[in-house]
């Protein structure tokens, strides 16, 4: 049997412990997010023309950021991190953005593309049923984008816990 004692000791290294595990764990998936997303464009061969380019300049300034939110919670650097982080986001809207251009763009092509509603169109468009870019494929570098802004308003210290 364990003393009372002993039990609230073992919560208290619990809590301490529990900021810092929810930061490793977000910066994991970042860093995972990260993996996924190059293997992905890396096997599309995603950089045929200088738009392509565009997710490869973003999963690099999350790597950046990334590194930089690890090794650092100095003010400027949760700042730097915060802003790398935005202008991913922005990246990752424009690509849905293009992405489900294309494909209504292809849809033009479609027999029957005439009839349908915009509406219609646009969702053709966006769940994929005309043309071949995946549209939630950018959505990878928002949530990673995501994931880092919640990891910069954890701490790696150990707070006090009474």
């Amino acid at each position: 049997m364990t003393s009372t004692a002993e039990r609230a000791a073992h919560r208290r290294r619990f809590a301490q412990a529990g900021p810092i595990s929810l930061r490793l764990g977000l910066l994991a998936l970042v860093a995972i997010g990260i993996v996924g997303a190059v293997s992905e464009l890396a096997f599309e061969r995603h950089w045929r023309s200088p738009v392509q380019l565009i997710p490869w300049v973003a999963l690099a300034l999350l790597a950046v950021a990334l590194v930089l939110l690890a090794l650092s919670e100095s003010p400027r650097a949760v700042t730097a991190v915060r802003v790398l982080a935005g202008v991913v986001l922005l990246a990752s809207a424009y690509g849905v953005f293009m992405h489900v251009s294309v494909n209504h763009g292809m849809g033009a092509t479609s027999a029957g593309w005439d009839t349908l509603s915009p509406l219609s169109q646009w969702w053709y468009a966006l769940t994929k049923t005309v043309g071949t870019a995946p549209p939630l494929a950018p959505g990878m570098l928002a949530q990673s984008s995501l994931l880092l802004l919640l990891a910069s308003l954890t701490t790696r210290k150990k707070s006090p816990v009474s």
